[in-house]
């Protein structure tokens, strides 16, 4: 199953410090000032420099600029998010206040259609941008819409790609499935001379596993997992693949061992059963099946709205479990009938339907055949 990374590689915003050339003319004395406090270091100064600049005239795009890089710069990102919006409100193509959106929508996942709106605009005023095509192909990614997300990149690969580019582009090709490309494109990255840590780490560490170089998988995630104790979002991210890449290495026991700090935790549950579910599907131990059905259960509760996705992801696991196979029939009948075109699901239904004993072989191949021509 691909797993998609919310918070994915974080590219660093450009911190700017100083106002564009063509805005330079009429800005403030106070606006001035924040910049030149920036450019000291002095952040927080900045900041209410800047905050009391936007008080004392509402209207100033340059304050509003000024105090949304101040916030990045102090790790306030919400309210820098926020500023920027505000920023678009008044200047919709405001190309700063478009890029840094586009930057910002991968720090949360509530943002990235936002972030994908904003680089759409940028890319209609600057076609020619690779920066902005390849990191709204990497929001598009986390989005899990690769047909979209490709298309950015092989665009964006075409125009000497930066090193930020090549690192999205690897990313989002390991998660789409295509391993091979994906490890080339990691393997330019390296050439640079940037390092592959976090979740790029995590995908780098796919692309070689689903390669046949596991036990490099191995130690790349081990290297990553050096606090037995971090158990956030990328410490759970890390377990869970390093597990299918022991998993892929013949280490069935540490697969399992790496996982129990997961165990009861809410957060880990879809991670933890997509794991499992692996090992058992590697190890043929049907004893896991419950423990990959109650957790897939459990991210389905806890989640609202699941995306289409994870109910197929939800429903083809289930499909081989005996116990479940009524509910995933449930789940591909709720499926084909929002997308009543899909005949991969179609043929899943049909083909559940008559492993069920539900239709007849001779139903099947009729059907089948209808739904093919």
């Amino acid at each position: 199953m691909i797993s998609i990374s919310i918070a994915g590689n974080l590219l660093p915003l450009p911190m700017l410090t100083k106002i564009p050339a063509a805005q330079a003319q009429s800005v403030p004395t106070s606006v001035g000032r924040g910049f030149t406090l920036l450019q000291e270091g002095r952040v927080k100064d900045a900041i209410e420099a800047f905050e009391q600049a936007v008080r004392n005239n509402p209207s100033s795009l340059e304050a509003k600029l000024g105090l949304a890089i101040a916030y990045r710069r102090q790790g306030l990102i919400e309210q820098a998010w926020d500023t920027y919006q505000q920023v678009l409100v008044q200047d919709p193509r405001n190309e700063l206040a478009l890029k840094s959106v586009g930057l910002l929508g991968g720090y949360r996942q509530e943002w990235q259609l936002r972030g994908i709106e904003a680089l759409t605009t940028l890319l209609e005023l600057n076609p020619n941008d690779a920066e902005a095509r390849g990191r709204r192909g990497l929001l598009y990614g986390y989005q899990g819409r690769f047909t979209e997300a490709l298309a950015d990149y092989e665009i964006a690969l075409q125009a000497n790609p930066t090193p930020e580019v090549l690192l999205g582009a690897a990313e989002i090709y390991t998660n789409s499935g295509n391993y091979t490309q994906g490890l080339e494109l990691f393997n330019r990255y390296r050439t640079t001379g940037g390092a592959i840590t976090d979740y790029a780490a995590i995908s780098y560490a796919r692309a070689l596993r689903e390669t046949g170089n596991p036990l490099q998988a191995v130690e790349i995630l081990e290297a990553q997992l050096q606090n037995p104790n971090q158990l956030d979002d990328l410490g759970i991210q890390t377990r869970a693949a390093l597990s299918q890449a022991y998993v892929a290495n013949g280490e069935a026991n540490q697969a399992l061992a790496v996982l129990e700090p997961l165990q009861g935790r809410a957060d880990a549950a879809l991670p933890l059963a997509r794991s499992l579910n692996e090992i058992r599907n590697s190890t043929n131990d049907n004893s896991l099946a419950p423990s990959v059905a109650s957790l897939y259960r459990q991210a389905l509760s806890t989640t609202a709205n699941p995306e289409p996705n994870l109910l197929i992801e939800v429903a083809d696991v289930f499909s081989g479990i005996p116990a479940e196979r009524q509910t995933a029939l449930q789940l591909y009948r709720q499926l084909t009938a929002t997308q009543p075109n899909n005949r991969t699901l179609i043929v899943k239904q049909l083909a559940l339907e008559s492993q069920m004993g539900l239709i007849s072989k001779a139903q099947l191949r009729q059907t089948l055949a209808s739904v093919v021509t």
